[in-house]
C-alpha cells in the first residue's frame, strides 16, 4: 500500500515530505523516497531502505534550495515488481533526470512498454514496472509538451489501476498527479498560497483542512497559487473542495461515509501488497521465502488441513480446493472450533495451514497447539505482525491489507484469498505438479486481479440501488454457488447477516433440491453465483428452479452472457476472469449489496452489534 506526498509552496519541501511520509508509514513499505525540484531547473532524488534512513540522507544534503517555489513529491514503496533495492525504490526518473515520477499501483501491461522503450533506446536502472511511466512521460515532454499533457498522454497508455505524480525540472513549481481506477486514491490538498497531493489525507490534515477527492480518470495539476483540474483527455473539470473534519476519524474515512466503504474501495491496492516481494511477473514465477521447508520435506506432505473460523474459514474452503488441484494433496478446510475437539489423524505428514487476521483467535490458536503436539509442520496467514500465531507457526505468511477498523472483514478476506492463492502456486511448482508454463498463466491471471477489482468497484452503483430497491425489505435470502464459488456465497451470506441482520444462508447448489428449495417463495430472493464455466450449466438449472417456484434471483454472471438477463431478475456484472480469480471477483458486488442493505436500514456498517474485530476467547 504505497504512500505518496507532494508539496508546491514557498517552504522547503524536503522536511514537508520526510514528515508527511511518517505519516504514511502505517500503511507499511519497504523503501523511501523523495525528488525535490529547488526551482533552478533541479531534480534532487534521495532514496534509502527506510523512512528514518531517508531523513538522516537528507539532513545531510542542501535540498531545500535557495529560489521560491519549492517543489517535492515522494513515496513509500510496498515491492511487488523488482526487490528491496535502493534502484528499485521511488522516485523514478527520465534518463536526463528531468522527469520524477512516484507510483501506486500495477502497470498491467508493463512488459510491453518496458520494450517499446527498450527498442527505441531506452536504458532502465530499476526492475519496477513504474520506471516505464517516468519514460512514457519524459517523451511527451520531449515532444514540446507540457507537463500536465504528458501526464494525460502517458496515463492513456496505462493498463490496471495506478495512481502517479510527476514533477518536471523544465516546468518550476509544477506537480501533476492522476487517479486510474482504485489502486489508492489521490487527494488534493488546497492551502493558501501552497497546494499538496497524498494518497492519504492524513498527511495532508498538518497543512489544511481543504481537500478534493480525484475520482478515476482525474488529473490534478498544482502550482502554490493555482489548481486545476482535468479529465484524461484535458477537459476542464469543476471539482467541489471538501472541509474534512479534523479528528483521526472522520480524516481517515477519507471521502467515504463508513470504514467499510472505504475499505471495500482498498481491495484493489491491497491485492498489489499482498503480492509484494512474492510474485515477479516477469518471469511469471511466485516466491515464497517466508516457508521454511525444503523441496523434499514438502514432497512428504501427504494431507493439507486449512484451519479458521468465520470468514477466514471461507477462505480456508477457497484455498483447499485450489492447494488441492495444484499440488494433488489431499486437502480440506476445518472449522477451527471444531478442529481443537477432534481426534483427528495429525501428524508430522500433515501441513496445517491456519487463517487468522487478528493473529490472536482463540479457538484457530488452540487447534494451531493441537497440530504442534502432533508434529504437524504449520503455516499461519496473519495481518498482524508479532501475534501468538506467528509465534506457534514454522513460517508466516502476512496478508499485507493495512489497517482494517470496520468490524466485517472485507480487505483482509481479499487478502487471504490472494496468499492463498499464491501458495496453492508455490506447493504446486515445488512438487513438481505444475508446469512452468501453467504456474506462469496462473501468475498473468493474478496480475490482472488488482485492476479487475477497481473495474468492480467502480460499478458499485448497481448494488446500491438493488439494495434499496430489493433488498430493504426483506426478512431472508439465499446464497447459492458451486465449486470455489461455494465458501463465496457463504461469504456473501456472512456479510448480510453481520451488517444488515438479515437471515442468509449460503448453500452449495447442488444441495438446494435436499431442504433449502422448501423455503424459495417471493419473500426470499436468491442470490445466485453463476459466471461461465466449467459448472455454469448446472447453475443455470438452479436458478429454472428457484424461478420455477416464485423465488426472485439476483444473479452474478459474466459480461456478455446471453442467457441471464432472460432469466434472472436482476444481474451483477462480472468482467471476464480464469477460474481462480473470478471467486474473489465475486466478492465485491456481495460486500456491497450487504453494506448498502445496512446503510437503507439506517444501521452502522463499521460496527455492527454483538460482534468483536477479534474473537480471543472461546
Amino acid at each position: 500500500m504505497c504512500g505518496i506526498i507532494a508539496y508546491a509552496g514557498p517552504k522547503p519541501a524536503a522536511p514537508i515530505l520526510v514528515s508527511g511520509l511518517r505519516t504514511l508509514e502505517y500503511r507499511g513499505y519497504d523503501s523511501a523516497g523523495i525528488g525535490v525540484q529547488n526551482g533552478s531547473g533541479v531534480i534532487t532524488v534521495t532514496r534509502a531502505l527506510g523512512v528514518d534512513q531517508l531523513a538522516d540522507a537528507v539532513a545531510a544534503q542542501d535540498i531545500n534550495g535557495e529560489s521560491a517555489p519549492n517543489v517535492g513529491i515522494a513515496h513509500t514503496r510496498w515491492a511487488t515488481h523488482g526487490g528491496v533495492t535502493i534502484p528499485n525504490a521511488h522516485p523514478h526518473t527520465s534518463a536526463d533526470g528531468r522527469v520524477a515520477v512516484v507510483h501506486n499501483g500495477i502497470v498491467e501491461n508493463y512488459m510491453e512498454l518496458r520494450t517499446e522503450l527498450v527498442d527505441s533506446g531506452v536504458e532502465f536502472t530499476s526492475e519496477t514496472d513504474s520506471e516505464v511511466i517516468a519514460h512514457l512521460v519524459s517523451r511527451c515532454v520531449e515532444a514540446g509538451e507540457t507537463l500536465a499533457t504528458a501526464v494525460r498522454c502517458a496515463a492513456r497508455r496505462l493498463h490496471g489501476a495506478s495512481s502517479f505524480v510527476a514533477t518536471f525540472a523544465d516546468q518550476p513549481g509544477v506537480i501533476v498527479g492522476v487517479r486510474l481506477g482504485n489502486a489508492g486514491g489521490i487527494v488534493v490538498g488546497i492551502g493558501d498560497g501552497f497546494h499538496l497531493l497524498a494518497s492519504d489525507v492524513l498527511a495532508i490534515l498538518p497543512h489544511t483542512d481543504r481537500v478534493v477527492y480525484l475520482r478515476s480518470g482525474e488529473v490534478a495539476s498544482i502550482e502554490p497559487s493555482r489548481v486545476e483540474f482535468t479529465d484524461l483527455l484535458g477537459e476542464p473539470l469543476d471539482r467541489p473542495v471538501f472541509k474534512t473534519g479534523r479528528s483521526f476519524e472522520a480524516a481517515a474515512k477519507g471521502e467515504h461515509p463508513h470504514f467499510m466503504a472505504k475499505e471495500i474501495a482498498e481491495q484493489s491496492e491491497t491485492v498489489s501488497s499482498a503480492m509484494r516481494r512474492r510474485v515477479d511477473f516477469e518471469s511469471g514465477t511466485i516466491d515464497l521465502p517466508e516457508i521454511p521447508y525444503t523441496d523434499d520435506e514438502i514432497r512428504s506432505i501427504d494431507r493439507v488441513i486449512v484451519s479458521g473460523m468465520g470468514t477466514s474459514l471461507h477462505s480456508c474452503m477457497y484455498g483447499a480446493q485450489m492447494i488441492e488441484a495444484l499440488t494433488g494433496i489431499p486437502a480440506q478446510a476445518e472449522n477451527a472450533s471444531e478442529l481443537r475437539y477432534r481426534n483427528t489423524a495429525l501428524n508430522e505428514r500433515t501441513l496445517v495451514i491456519s487463517v487468522t487476521q487478528s493473529g490472536e483467535t482463540a479457538d484457530t490458536l488452540a487447534a494451531m497447539e493441537l497440530a504442534s503436539a502432533a508434529g504437524s509442520k504449520q503455516l499461519v496467514l496473519v495481518e498482524a505482525e508479532g501475534t501468538q500465531a506467528t509465534l506457534v507457526a514454522d513460517g508466516t505468511l502476512y496478508l499485507g491489507a493495512g489497517q482494517e477498523i470496520g468490524v466485517a472483514s472485507t480487505k483482509t478476506m481479499m487478502c487471504s484469498l490472494v496468499v492463498l492463492y499464491q501458495l496453492a502456486v508455490y506447493l504446486g511448482t515445488r512438487r513438481d505438479r505444475l508446469a512452468a508454463q501453467r504456474a506462469s498463466d496462473l501468475v498473468s491471471d493474478l496480475s490482472r486481479l488488482p485492476g479487475l477489482i477497481a473495474e468492480m468497484i467502480e460499478d458499485g452503483g448497481r448494488c446500491e440501488k438493488l439494495a434499496k430497491e430489493k433488498l430493504v425489505d426483506k426478512r431472508h435470502l439465499l446464497y447459492l454457488g458451486r465449486g470455489a464459488l461455494h465458501p463465496m456465497a457463504m461469504e456473501g451470506a456472512l456479510k448480510m447477516k453481520e451488517l444488515a441482520y438479515l437471515h442468509a444462508e449460503g448453500y452449495p447448489a447442488g444441495e438446494m433440491k435436499h431442504g433449502p428449495i422448501a423455503l424459495i417463495s417471493e419473500e426470499m430472493p436468491t442470490v445466485a453465483l453463476a459466471p461461465q464455466g466449467a459448472l455454469y450449466d448446472k447453475m443455470v438449472g438452479n436458478i429454472h428452479e428457484v424461478k420455477a417456484r416464485g423465488g426472485e434471483v439476483i444473479a452474478l454472471a459474466t459480461r456478455g452472457d446471453e442467457i441471464m438477463p432472460g432469466l434472472a431478475d436482476e444481474v451483477l456484472w462480472l468482467p471476464v476472469a480464469s477460474q481462480w480469480i473470478v471467486p474473489m471477483l465475486t466478492l465485491v458486488p456481495m460486500q456491497q449489496l450487504a453494506y448498502h442493505t445496512s446503510v437503507a436500514l439506517g444501521l452502522d456498517p463499521d460496527k455492527p452489534r454483538n460482534l468483536a474485530k477479534s474473537v480471543t476467547v472461546e
